[in-house]
């Protein structure tokens, strides 16, 4: 707690501009993501998607484009009416 104190204390001494810079830092950290997946689940994950990524397979690029785009549209309609609510 003390670390996090001490922190605190440098956060008030800063400028307008370095606390700008801090805070960019901080979103940009959040941003930032790593998820630690162990490798049975990922073989877990790789089996369920077998047979998508086998019918993808067989698929042109236009035709997973356009599967693409209904599903987006999709979400897109349903977070609109959401947004209704």
């Amino acid at each position: 707690m003390t670390d996090l104190q001490q922190l605190y204390g440098i956060i008030n001494e800063l400028s307008r501009e370095e606390l700008e810079s801090v805070n960019r830092y901080i979103q940009q950290r959040r941003l930032t993501t790593v998820w630690a997946v162990p490798a049975e689940e990922i073989r877990a994950i790789e089996v369920l998607m077998r047979p998508t990524h086998e019918l993808t397979a067989q698929m042109s690029e236009d035709e997973i484009n356009s599967v693409l785009d209904e599903a987006l549209d999709e979400v897109r309609r349903e977070r609109k009416a959401q947004s209704r609510d």
